[in-house]
């Protein structure tokens, strides 16, 4: 009765359909969603909130977005057609980078006829908005992964071949996590998988020298060296919508 209460509770979490959807695909299942996530919010953005002033507000405090989002940005602006909206966003934080930079410097300039102390010329960057958005639903992801029982179908999904955790993210669970066992089990996810992509990777290396390309290889294993960077530094950023 517990156990099935459980598996009712957890079938109930926010995102956990999303995190089984996203289980089908090989790779980290937090980057799928993550990146998701942050389509859906720049896509918003892009399409009503460009001249919002909270939303304005807010991007010139985080200087616009971070390299990654940036990019994602240009990319949803191009399925969009919506290289307007970037422009009108990207010509307001220009003119407050270019702002603050000047009042720094006039601030530094002052500080070192007076006192003879440096203060920063460069304007300090917030959080990224669309990080924000990727973060959340990863460390969701997270927190259902390291609390589902052992035989739930996210564990299950998490445990298929050419499936894991990135490391980012797990870093993020990590940082997140409120009980030992809960990170106990986050690791050990990251480490199945990627014992299971060394082996592929090792292969992949084996088969390069000339007496063993006759073996052939196996699509995990062709795919191993791409992997293995995706496993370090997180999934590549989609360059179309994602799909669910």
């Amino acid at each position: 009765m517990v156990v099935a209460r459980r598996a009712r509770a957890l079938r109930d979490e926010v995102g956990y359909h999303d995190l089984l959807a996203d289980l089908r695909k090989p790779g980290c299942p937090a980057c799928h969603g993550g990146h998701r996530a942050a389509w859906r919010y720049l896509d918003a953005l892009l399409w009503e909130f460009v001249n919002d002033p909270e939303v304005r507000a807010r991007l010139r405090a985080s200087l616009g977005f971070c390299r990654e989002h940036a990019l994602m940005l240009l990319a949803v602006a191009s399925n969009r057609s919506a290289g307007s909206g970037v422009g009108i966003l990207y010509e307001d934080l220009l003119r407050h980078v270019r702002e603050e930079l000047i009042s720094a410097s006039r601030s530094r300039t002052r500080s070192a006829s007076r006192r003879g102390r440096r203060s920063s010329e460069r304007p300090v960057r917030g959080r990224c908005p669309a990080c924000e958005s990727a973060n959340f639903v990863a460390t969701n992801y997270a927190r259902i992964l390291a609390t589902a029982p052992e035989d739930s179908p996210p564990i299950e999904g998490i445990r298929r071949p050419m499936r894991g955790i990135c490391l980012p993210h797990l870093e993020l669970g990590l940082r997140h996590a409120r009980t030992e066992a809960q990170a106990a089990r986050l690791v050990e996810l990251y480490l199945r998988g990627e014992e299971e992509l060394r082996t592929d990777l090792t292969e992949f290396v084996r088969k390069q020298d000339y007496r063993f390309q006759s073996e052939g290889l196996t699509d995990a294993q062709a795919s191993s060296w791409m992997r293995a960077v995706y496993r370090l530094v997180g999934e590549p950023l989609p360059r179309k919508p994602p799909e669910r």
